[in-house]
């Protein structure tokens, strides 16, 4: 063959070559890009049938209801130091039930580098507390979602979410499953027009999360082994305080991260009780400027906003508790100022916010049934394996 004939042969060859090599490529990464395809799912939100039983007393005691019981009648305590106990006790009541529902609804303008808009942050929590050969189990959405916003694409991708993890531990569901939100929140998450307790209820688009079926826990009651509930009611405050002192920030107990037994952060409040006397209705006014040198408050407020530097410039509190020592509802008018964001990206700002939330404790509204019911049959129509989804 001669020199020149052989030249373009291999120059041939080689232009195949490399038009091969591309097309494997381009195959390869759609094969990749398929096999990464969100697969969707429709796991239950709640709706206005959900928290029927927000208006019924527990069947179950606080396990400091006598504590409790004991702040109410005393005739020592002052009214502001007898709503931080409550709160207080309350809190960690809640924290050892045998089983609770939430909703959490909070609104509120945000305003970031200038630009202003308006968050809603909306919470479904349900747990059933680790009994016997029973390992517990725990249902949990929270979905973030601007809405009439000026903010650029990068701030609304940091403030727009949602999540959900269901932790199950029932016949062969044993393990976390997880959803994520399929595509953009700014487009898929909407109000879907109905209201659940007054509260404007969201919806979204959900996807299969990437640890979907993986390794699970056991749901327990979060005890505090140093406040026994034989102990006095002194006894007992000082361990909650050393509790919010010493616990890691994302294992806090205490609500609406306020801590309301650092001294003088509650400076006023009012205590009524309901004409059945089952429940009570606490209001709480604050000294701001003890409050935001409380360390531990601020800690957990910059830690709930994804935030750094927050300061309170507006807070009121009410909240009901039932007689027998748990929350049923609190609500929490708040403004603050801080740096939001991420990683390095940070932004100064400022909210205002109203935050209400509901709890129940009834057999119906802490069911699983209706979820392990939806679980059960995604993943026995595929679920994450079937293509068909994809």
């Amino acid at each position: 063959m001669n020199t020149e004939k052989t030249r373009k042969f291999n120059g041939k060859k080689a232009a195949l070559l490399a038009v091969a090599a591309v097309v494997a490529v381009i195959m390869s990464a759609t094969l990749i890009l398929a096999a990464c395809e969100p697969i969707p799912a429709d796991p239950l939100m709640a709706d206005e049938t959900y928290m029927s039983g927000h208006d019924t007393k527990p069947a179950f005691d606080g396990y400091y209801s006598a504590q409790v019981t004991e702040v109410l009648e005393s005739q020592t305590l002052d009214n502001a130091t007898k709503a931080a106990y409550l709160w207080a006790l309350a809190s960690y009541n809640f924290g050892q039930a045998d089983q609770f529902a939430m909703f959490q609804n909070k609104v509120g303008d945000t305003v970031l580098k200038g630009n202003k808009g308006t968050m809603a942050y909306q919470q479904y929590y349900k747990e059933k507390r680790h009994d016997g050969d029973y390992k517990g189990e725990k249902y949990h959405y929270t979905i973030k979602h601007i809405y009439d916003s000026n903010f650029d694409s990068t701030v609304e991708g940091i403030l727009e979410s949602a999540r959900m993890r269901f932790v199950a531990n029932t016949g062969e569901l044993q393990g976390l499953y997880r959803f994520e939100v399929n595509g953009d929140g700014k487009e898929v998450t909407t109000f879907t027009g109905k209201k659940l307790l007054g509260e404007d209820l969201l919806d979204t688009s959900w996807r299969v999360g990437d640890d979907f079926g993986g390794n699970g826990e056991e749901i327990w009651k979060k005890t505090l082994d140093s406040a026994k509930n034989t102990m006095s009611l002194d006894e007992v405050i000082a361990a909650i305080k050393a509790d919010i002192q010493n616990c890691n920030v994302d294992d806090r107990l205490i609500q609406g991260n306020i801590n309301t037994l650092a001294d003088g952060v509650v400076s006023d409040a009012t205590i009524d009780k309901a004409e059945d006397g089952d429940y009570y209705t606490v209001t709480m006014s604050f000294d701001l400027e003890k409050l935001n040198a409380d360390s531990r408050s601020i800690e957990f407020l910059n830690n709930d906003n994804s935030a750094k530097d927050m300061q309170w410039d507006k807070l009121a509190v009410t909240f009901e508790i039932w007689s027998n020592g748990l929350f049923k509802s609190y609500s929490i008018d708040e403004t603050w100022t801080g740096e939001v964001g991420k990683a390095i990206i940070w932004f100064e700002g400022s909210a205002s916010a109203t935050n209400h939330v509901y709890f129940s404790y009834t057999d119906e509204d802490c069911s699983m049934d209706r979820e392990l019911a939806y679980l059960a049959e995604f993943i026995d129509k595929g679920g994450a394996e079937n293509e068909a989804l994809k």
